[in-house]
């Protein structure tokens, strides 16, 4: 969308005749979509340096013209304190108009502002209602891996340790629909033994493979420990080494190491063969 936006405001620019952005009047957005009104802000947005104030004067009104984008945008500005003073109050209003209008991450941000105490005083519970609603109302699985991550660590710090297994379903079930960041935590959980939960290092495995599968560096580094224990999996150094050496190149340093210690311990053909499977494995991506 900001890729297609610049394009659009490229042109703009380009056109003979374009006197660049308008300053608001209720006269002016009178004749114009809210969509129009949208693009407004935008070309105040993309001035050097950007003129916020009259950015937020045209996102307001194309908001209330029903432009869900614009309610995000000028709900940001009031969260940043851009072009204007913070106001949580009125960030939220803006946030809860996009989530009405079908936009389920404003819910989620709802959420996190409470919990976070952004701009506010602090409120968990309220912060839990927003994800559980945005999870009842659309079916949102991004909402149950916020919610079941909140749930962890209340289950971690033995606040509520029955807690882990609403977390563990919640995050499952966001797994199923395709959001592997979940089987992170779900490993978590089973390394660790959380809650009422006990420690499962097959269950653990079987989670950190799945994020290994997707590309998580850090969760390739762990399944490499796993393999070079033989915790939960078969004890193979070459496996071991084949995943150090591709957490090692997506920056994770526990797999660098591992991966320089592992050396140590192969011959030169079980070097070849990790090497071999590695690149078998991101030739299959």
């Amino acid at each position: 969308m900001r890729a297609a936006l610049l394009i659009v405001l490229a042109f703009l620019l380009a056109t003979p005749g374009y006197a660049g952005p308008q300053a608001f009047s209720p006269e002016v957005a009178a004749d114009l979509s809210a969509e129009e009104q949208r693009l407004e802000a935008e070309r105040h947005l993309a001035l050097e340096p950007p003129d916020l104030v009259e950015a937020r004067r045209w996102l307001e009104s194309a908001a209330e013209g029903g432009s869900v984008e614009a309610m995000a945008a000028a709900g940001w500005l009031y969260e940043q304190g851009l072009g204007v003073e913070p106001d949580a109050t009125r960030a939220l209003e803006y946030y809860t108009q996009a989530y009405e209008a079908g936009e389920n991450e404003y819910g989620l941000r709802i959420g996190w502002l409470h919990i976070q105490g952004l701009g506010m005083e602090p409120d968990r519970a309220e912060g839990e209602a927003w994800f559980r609603r945005v999870i009842e109302e659309r079916d949102d699985s991004a909402a149950r891996l916020a919610l079941g991550t909140m749930l962890i660590a209340d289950a971690a710090a033995s606040l509520r340790p029955d807690r882990a297994i609403e977390a563990r379903d919640l995050l499952d079930r966001a797994l199923q629909d395709g959001i592997t960041e979940a089987a992170y935590y779900l490993a978590q959980i089973h390394v660790e033994g959380i809650g009422n939960l006990p420690a499962d290092p097959r269950r653990a495995a079987y989670y950190m493979r799945i994020g290994a599968e997707a590309g998580n560096p850090e969760m390739q580094g762990w399944l490499a420990l796993l393999h070079a224990r033989g915790d939960g999996v078969p004890m193979d150094l070459v496996e071991a080494h084949k995943w150090a050496s591709l957490a090692a190149s997506g920056g994770d340093t526990t797999g660098e190491r591992l991966r320089r210690e592992l050396a140590t311990h192969l011959d030169q053909a079980e070097l070849l063969e990790s090497r071999r499977r590695a690149l078998q494995w991101l030739n299959e991506q």
